[in-house]
């Protein structure tokens, strides 16, 4: 029986990593809870390849009409006023969907912040088609197509922001702020698509199938 992709295989899936959109993007949320979170902001950055487009980002406090919790506020500094004074979700969420437009979609972890932001996309009648990945994802598949190191189990077991922007000796100040974390996570996704290419990841099918969100 011959091998099937687990998804639809097309032109555009064989466009190479160098060729792509890439927005890269993070969220800050009322809580953890996917049933009831809500946005609370949103920070997003465009990529060409690997190339961060610096003049090419966006970031908007929300406010979603609901209650900040106050165990959040210590961290990601939204203090109820600020989120009072933001826009309603529909105006300020449409502008990153625009934003957004056809790109391909990274985060970390961002199948997290994808969950909150297609509800509040569907509330607004907005679709959310676009392919994902995830960069912990990427990470573990990199870390575990290299030569073998004593530290590996350590590196797979410590998969957050600022343990990858460590690896990949980046500075990762301003963590747990939306557009913060996004650039962030951009330079560390810069830092990856060299190892991913060199390892025979080099196109959108091939990034898909290892670390798709």
């Amino acid at each position: 029986m011959p091998f099937r992709f687990p998804f639809p295989f097309g032109p555009r899936d064989a466009r190479s990593l160098d060729s792509l959109r890439f927005v890269v993007l993070d969220t800050e949320l009322t809580s953890l809870d996917k049933r009831a979170n809500r946005v609370l902001s949103f920070g997003a950055i465009a990529m060409t390849g690997s190339r961060i487009l610096l003049g090419e980002q966006i970031y908007r406090v929300v406010n979603p009409g609901v209650e900040v919790p106050a165990a959040g506020v210590l961290i990601h500094g939204l203090r109820p006023s600020d989120v009072s004074a933001a826009a309603a979700p529909a105006e300020v969420l449409s502008e990153l969907h625009t934003f957004v437009g056809d790109a391909v979609i990274v985060g970390h972890f961002v199948a997290i912040d994808l969950h909150a932001l297609r509800k509040e996309w569907k509330a607004c009648g907005l679709p959310l088609h676009n392919p994902a990945i995830c960069t912990a994802r990427a990470h573990s598949w990199i870390l575990r197509h290299q030569p073998w190191s004593d530290d590996l189990a350590h590196h797979l077991d410590n998969l957050d922001l600022a343990s990858l922007a460590k690896y990949y000796n980046l500075e990762a100040s301003h963590l747990h702020h939306a557009l913060g974390d996004a650039f962030v996570t951009a330079c560390v996704w810069q830092k990856m698509l060299s190892p991913l290419q060199r390892s025979g990841i080099i196109t959108l099918g091939d990034l898909l199938r290892i670390a798709r969100a």
